[in-house]
């Protein structure tokens, strides 16, 4: 072709001919679709690695069944990804399955269960025990053992079936798999989670059915275990030990038996309350009354308080601990340091007479004593109110209710030597272990001081409290600070079990027995009061581990108090008001973190090392490679930029045919032809042309109202030497010879659908491609835009690459530069920002043709950027105000 034609065909800008080729219509289709799913996995799995870091920051309680489901989904999900973009991009990015295998691997190993090396024993006599041993038979058994052996503390002489005992039952019995697969299934009702506003997870049931499914799954696997048979080598070394037990104590002795679970009485779960003790059982009841203990690892309440803690249904095998009963004429708990404010200079002692179950249940009423331990122990202070009622051991098996002596109504349970004796051996046990301790205890009727159990003592830092609230009557002002700060809800008046059920948001729980049951319900509770009960019960140092307020001794609260009832608590100053008093309310405790430390919760930070980390940071970098993925989130961070990519760049290499498109009505002078993806058209009419108000795709019409926002004023007036610079290009470059099929020919194709779409468009001389999703999740939002070609020289196109880009820095763009091609993007943001940002490349797009003509003229340079912003600037003000 001559100098002189192509010089015509420039200046006339005839059509090209195209080669058709109809495939690639369908090709893309099946690649968008596979796209769409990338996507849609990519965004879940995100969803879900949120799920996991909120909860490793202590925004919510879970289980191993959350761990397994979220793991499960994302690793599901993740694969799903890498599928989808070897399906874009066939033969590459191979390395991404290696990745993944080699993070499936790790995964799975984090999520099996660490068994810890234990003795066979099935029994392990009281002499025999340690500290040490506190894998083999529970904490509570681990330091009575340590009382006895290492401090010569006088304990009551037993025996301890081990968790080697538990694992030989439930694995004879078949129950291990069984309760496992109930256990691991049952979701741990969103009911139980702390915060009502969490709601229930997307895979678990409706929140109201949960209590009742846990009550009836707790009740059938307590069934199963009370009706299974206890392996013959087991009853055997049982019974042989407590004939040791006999024989040692001369006479066939009454025991106690008393659960000792593994991670029981720790620092920081106390367990207080949470499994069963029985009491004063002979010969005949050992069996049974194990099975009974074993049982109540399985109660709601227990279930509830491992799963607040994080604690593995798997982690928690069951040692009992079997101890020669103790006749007691008065029994307790001693604090060696005030839990409320953590303050260790005072031992404090609360007793009632009988047994000591009566002060940790929160039944009994009972007398309380303060000892100074420094210089010398001295009694400080003491409350003794009367007592007509005690827990004392029945003649046949089990405790009973008797009345107390009335001279005895009036009188301290304590003599003053032993308040002084008790707190001198408080003091020592608490230097042996180094922190503050909770002691069970117990006085026989010859003087005798018993030790029971030992364990951490849950204490809180010092909260400053202020008076009363002037000019304001409380409803009551009496009653003991069992747990401090302040709370607001709704009264919710508890007597009966079923009473939970029906809790409701920002409820106060109310009820008269300080009942270690009630601790179940306690992480949905704004605060608890109740009419009995002491700072030393169970009650009250589960609440405390909670940081839920409690005010517990209030006489007739469940009679002053009315269901529904709004009110405040002030457990600080033993004070509650009518109504919301918010002045109290900045001495609300934050709720802690119960799940730190916890088995569950260092199995999820194990585990969000393979998924959370983000590595491939820069997708320039050099780095930026399957090999080097080494968590979840970097392969779907490398396959999201990949998809892209692909996506891209195989709208901007192909040729689509006009035959499977429509062509735009337009007034706008140029050629746009639309092949639908998927739902781009309101209706498909069958007419080869489509008007602009049949298209639903959203970036296309945002692009196109920033195309039509201001009419194109054609090209610049142009020098003779810039003239001859584009006449020389257009004679010389057969890229843009317009009868060849060549990657400048004048073609403007969309390819749409609702959220996305994809623009390639040759405007003149210079090529365009656009792409973008615009819908309503933000992180699945972006543009790529990428502008190249001209028909002047070298240098002008360089320029006019850096104009454009100066122009989209402005507007928040990332761009980038390489010679005369301009690539921008943007990422990761809702769908307002991404439809005002097509607008200004719509504008962009029409608004910069042919300036590369004057790109030699800096002042025509300016000129022309000063009027583009000018106009992009009016087109976002005007979007302001509208």
């Amino acid at each position: 072709m001559s100098l002189m034609q192509r010089v015509r065909n420039f200046l006339s800008h005839t059509p090209p001919s195209q080669e058709e080729d109809s495939g690639q219509d369908d090709v893309f289709k099946a690649r968008y679709q596979a796209f769409r799913r990338l996507l849609s996995a990519n965004n879940t799995a995100l969803d879900i690695m949120t799920d996991l870091e909120s909860a490793a920051l202590g925004h919510r309680h879970f289980g191993m069944h959350f761990l397994r489901s979220r793991v499960t989904g994302a690793t599901a999900k993740v694969f799903s990804i890498v599928e989808n973009l070897l399906f874009l991009a066939p033969g590459k990015y191979l390395g991404l399955r290696d990745a993944m295998r080699s993070i499936q691997e790790n995964i799975q190993k984090e999520l099996s269960l660490r068994q810890t090396a234990r003795r066979n024993d099935l029994i392990l006599d009281l002499d025999r025990i340690t500290a040490r041993n506190i894998d083999d038979v529970g904490g509570k058994m681990a330091n009575l053992g340590e009382l006895r052996n290492a401090l010569q503390v006088p304990v009551p002489d037993g025996f301890a079936i081990t968790a080697q005992a538990y694992m030989t039952f439930m694995q004879h019995s078949g129950l291990w798999d069984e309760i496992n697969c109930l256990v691991l299934g049952h979701p741990m009702a969103s009911h139980f989670a702390a915060g009502a506003a969490q709601g229930p997870e997307p895979d678990e049931e409706p929140q109201t059915d949960q209590p009742i499914a846990l009550l009836e799954m707790c009740a059938k696997i307590r069934g199963m275990i009370l009706a299974a048979e206890i392996p013959p080598e087991l009853e055997s070394a049982i019974l042989a030990a407590y004939d040791r037990l006999c024989e040692r104590e001369g006479s066939n002795v009454r025991v106690a038996l008393r659960s000792s679970a593994l991670g029981e009485d720790s620092a920081g779960a106390s367990f207080a309350g949470q499994h069963r003790s029985l009491l004063n059982l002979d010969r005949d009841s050992l069996v049974d009354g194990y099975k009974e203990i074993i049982a109540s690892k399985y109660s709601a309440h227990a279930m509830t308080y491992r799963y607040m803690l994080g604690i593995r249904d798997d982690d928690v095998l069951m040692c009992v601990g079997c101890l020669g009963m103790v006749t007691s004429q008065a029994g307790g708990v001693a604090y060696t340091a005030n839990p409320l404010n953590g303050v260790g200079a005072h031992v404090r002692i609360t007793s009632a007479w009988g047994v000591a179950k009566g002060v940790v249940d929160g039944t009994a009423t009972t007398d309380e004593f303060i000892v100074e331990k420094e210089p010398q122990p001295r009694i400080i202070g003491r409350k003794v109110p009367r007592k007509e009622s005690s827990l004392v051991c029945s003649a046949a098996e089990g405790v009973c209710r008797v009345s107390v002596d009335p001279a005895l109504c009036e009188q301290p349970t304590l003599s003053d030597p032993q308040i002084l004796d008790l707190a001198t051996m408080a003091v020592r046990i608490e230097k042996h272990y180094d922190i503050p301790q909770d002691i069970e205890w117990a006085y026989s009727p010859e003087g005798r001081l018993v030790l029971l159990q030992t364990r951490p003592l849950e204490v809180r830092q010092d909260q400053s409290a202020s008076e009363l609230l002037p000019g304001v009557t409380p409803l009551v002002h009496e009653g003991q600070t069992a747990s401090a700060g302040t709370a607001h809800g709704v009264v919710h008046i508890v007597r009966k079990d079923v009473d939970i059920l029906v809790l409701p948001d920002n409820a106060i729980l109310v009820c008269v027995e300080a009942a270690p049951k009630w601790a179940a319900v306690l992480n949905r509770c704004q605060g608890v009061i109740t009419e009995q009960g002491s700072v030393a019960g169970h009650l009250a140092n589960v609440a405390r581990e909670f940081k839920v307020p409690g005010l517990f001794g209030v006489p007739s609260a469940t009679s002053i108090l009315e269901t529904g009832q709004e009110i405040t608590l002030d457990a600080d100053n033993c004070a509650i008001y009518a109504g919301l008093q918010e002045t109290l309310l900045d001495r609300k405790p934050q709720r802690p973190n119960m799940m730190a430390g916890s088995p569950v919760f260092q199995t999820l930070q194990r585990l969000n090392r393979h998924i959370i980390p983000l590595n491939l940071l820069d997708p320039d970098g050099l780095d930026f490679t399957p090999a080097n993925c080494k968590s979840l989130h970097d392969i779907t961070r490398f396959c999201h930029e990949k998809s892209v990519q692909e996506m891209f760049s195989f709208g901007r290499d192909h040729n689509f045919s006009p035959r499977s498109s429509k062509q735009l009505k337009t007034i706008v002078p140029m050629q746009w032809w639309i092949i639908n993806l998927e739902d781009g058209f309101v209706s498909d009419t069958g007419d080869k042309m489509i008007p602009l108000d049949k298209i639903t795709s959203v970036p296309m019409l945002a692009l196109w109202r920033g195309i039509v926002a201001y009419p194109w004023e054609g090209p610049p007036c142009i020098d003779c030497k810039g003239f001859m610079s584009v006449l020389f290009q257009s004679a010389t470059n057969r890229n843009l010879e317009p009868a060849m099929a060549s990657q400048f020919s004048e073609k403007n194709y969309f390819m749409i659908s609702k959220h996305f779409c994809n623009l390639q468009s040759r405007f003149g001389y210079h090529f365009t491609s656009v792409e973008a999703l615009a819908g309503p999740r933000s992180r699945e939002n972006y543009i790529r835009f990428q502008f190249k070609g001209g028909a002047a020289d070298h240098q002008r196109k360089v320029r006019r690459a850096k104009f454009v880009g100066e122009i989209l820095d402005e507007f928040n763009f990332r761009t980038r530069v390489r010679e005369d091609a301009l690539f921008a993007r943007l990422d990761d943001c809702d769908q307002e920002f991404i439809e005002n940002h097509l607008e200004i490349l719509g504008h962009i797009l029409i608004h910069t043709r042919q300036l590369d003509m004057i790109m030699n003229k800096e002042d025509v340079v300016q000129f022309y950027k000063k009027r583009i912003l000018n106009q992009l600037h009016a087109m976002m003000d005007a979007k302001s105000k509208a």
